[in-house]
């Protein structure tokens, strides 16, 4: 993708942990740019032009397939190759473009968004990201233009979250080819592809130790011994196609394999986190459609002589509902617009954007369907068929759990390395060689805390009418840094075990990103001349309700995370399970 690089900025997310934001990378927010807006506006007309005309979701839902005619329709669009450059056909759009793009066309069909997007968020992302010019001048045109589809094959039957685990195994043979064995379960286009990003265990000499590692392959559909499962039966998304793929030796040239020998399980994670940007912006579209369905069905529903829009209770659903757009939307054109300019280490924004804008699409969507009360559940309306399509984003490219640790555990390793070089001199032997050195680091450490504690200010480029919830923002940070680190002190090395701690920290971090891009993106519309009053004040009172709700969030989880509360939730799970289940009757308790 296209990105305007003029210097490497690092990780917003991974510097709160040490309660550290860098203004000038945060603000101005980083809008798009009047070639980025018309480029945008031409291709959701056109994409909203296709949709009206050939995309009839309840069919693709009912029949479980999307028509041919309809992925060709998207192709010749160029919706195959967003972010594939103009050199190899694509569109070359940047994080941004791509991520509104992508928004657009799951708020039309959530299985018409997973099929495109497994097939270039991640089913050819690895060529892209790393593979050399013979196989992207080979591949990508195909790619792009959508005469082949692509399939990422990481998963298998005993490996989902723990990708470093999986069986299936590439050996080398003695003419430099690899034979590849083993099966990979629930592959996005598995049937429909004819490239397939397979990853499979090679055998590597350390030290003269036979060890295993993770390589990426290009693996044909008319290689000799691919073959499938048949096709899933699945609650949503029922248009896209999931099967088992099946490796039963299978004979791949040395020239398939994608980047390094070994390097796979990095490549892996590389093409997940733009994965997740997507699952990102896909929610926020989704949101987007539901919000206008709910919307058009308060007005027109009338109950006790008045129409339901009016209602009090009908009204907090739909504000909420707003507000989760704005907030979700702000946190992921945050972190694309940060990717265009610099940032190349986004792991944790892309963490953030999935685990925090799929939750807010979920309940979104609850409220939708609460909105539409009995309508909500009967099958000649969207609101149901949304429900299912939208459960899986909680599940896609990480279970929230799994990127919730992987947050928590991200996030401390920074501090918890500057704590260790503290320790180092802070011990006697050290302070015995080098006293003055020793106290100056901890002199420094201590300095930093107590100015942590009594608070400083953070923000000081937000607009005026933000102050209030930017001196919040601040102290929520300094809070934020210093529980981190009396958890590092508290638990030490458990920390990795703790996954109860882990979340409190995730769900803390993820309510700070949240609400300084919010504070980002109103600062700029509140300074822009151009935004008429009436937006302004429709901005600023979902601000008000974020920031407020952020930080309701944000204590709660704080003082659950230095607090009692959560060591009692494996004692009522231990119980449970001895008891294969509740385990209690009102006719003997």
């Amino acid at each position: 993708m296209a990105c305007d690089q003029q210097k490497e900025i690092p990780s917003i997310v991974k510097g709160m942990f040490f309660g550290e934001i860098h203004e000038e990378d945060v603000f101005p927010f980083p809008h798009l740019t009047d070639p980025q807006v018309e480029m945008a506006k031409e291709m959701i007309n056109a994409v909203e032009r296709f949709a009206q005309e050939n995309i009839k979701s309840e069919k693709i839902d009912r029949d479980g397939a999307i028509p041919k005619n309809v992925l060709d329709g998207l192709a010749a669009l160029g919706l195959c190759g967003l972010g594939v450059s103009e050199e190899y056909g694509g569109l070359g759009l940047d994080y941004t473009l791509y991520a509104r793009v992508f928004s657009e066309i799951t708020g039309i069909d959530g299985a018409i968004a997973t099929t495109l997007g497994a097939h270039q968020s991640i089913g050819y992302k690895a060529l892209v990201n790393e593979g050399n010019d013979e196989q992207k001048k080979k591949w990508l045109p195909r790619l792009a233009s959508g005469e082949v589809f692509a399939s990422f094959c990481l998963t298998e039957p005993g490996s989902g979250s723990d990708a470093y685990s999986i069986k299936t195994k590439a050996v080398k043979n003695a003419d430099g080819t690899y034979t590849i064995n083993g099966q990979k379960l629930w592959i996005t286009n598995a049937g429909l592809a004819g490239f397939y990003s397979v990853f499979a265990k090679t055998e590597h000499d350390d030290s003269g130790k036979k060890v295993e590692k993770i390589s990426c392959f290009i693996v044909e559909k008319d290689m000799a011994g691919v073959s499938f499962g048949e096709k899933e039966d699945k609650m949503g998304i029922r248009g896209s196609e999931t099967r088992a793929v099946y490796f039963d030796n299978v004979v791949v040239p040395a020239s398939n394999m994608i980047g390094e020998p070994g390097k796979g399980f990095k490549i892996a994670m590389n093409v997940l986190n733009s994965g997740r940007l997507s699952l990102g912006s896909g929610s926020v579209g989704g949101m987007k459609y539901i919000l206008k369905v709910a919307v058009a069905q308060a007005k027109a529903r009338k109950q006790f002589g008045d129409y339901i829009i009016n209602f009090g209770l009908i009204q907090e659903k739909i504000t909420s509902m707003a507000c989760a757009i704005y907030a979700s939307e702000s946190v992921v054109y945050m972190s694309t617009g940060k990717m265009n300019q610099g940032m190349s280490d986004y792991s944790m924004e892309s963490a953030v954007c999935k685990v925090y804008c799929s939750e807010k699409l979920w309940d979104t969507v609850d409220k939708a369907m609460q909105v539409a009360a009995g309508n909500g559940y009967m099958r000649e309306y969207p609101y149901e068929r949304i429900m299912r399509d939208a459960r899986i984003n909680l599940i896609f490219e990480g279970t929230n759990e799994i990127l919730r640790i992987f947050l928590a555990l991200s996030g401390i390793k920074g501090p918890s390395d500057q704590l260790k070089e503290l320790g180092k001199a802070a011990d006697v032997s050290k302070v015995l060689q080098d006293p003055i050195k020793s106290v100056g680091v901890l002199a420094d450490f201590a300095r930093k805390r107590v100015g942590k504690m009594i608070g400083t200010k953070t923000l000081t480029k937000v607009h005026p009418d933000l102050s209030g919830h930017a001196e919040h923002f601040s102290r929520m940070l300094n809070d934020f840094s210093i529980a981190v680190e009396n958890t590092i002190f508290k638990m030490g090395k458990e920390i990795i075990g703790n996954e109860l701690a882990q979340m409190r920290i995730a769900n803390m971090c993820m309510e700070l990103y949240g609400m300084l891009a919010v504070l980002s993106r109103t600062t700029s519309i509140l300074g822009n001349a151009e935004i008429s009053e009436s937006d302004k004040k429709y901005v600023m009172t979902m601000t008000e309700i974020i920031c407020r709700d952020a930080r309701q969030k944000f204590i709660q989880n704080h003082k659950r995370l230095g607090e009692t509360y959560d060591s009692l939730t494996p004692i009522v799970s231990q119980a449970v399970a001895e008891r294969d289940g509740y385990g209690l009757d009102i006719v003997n308790f």
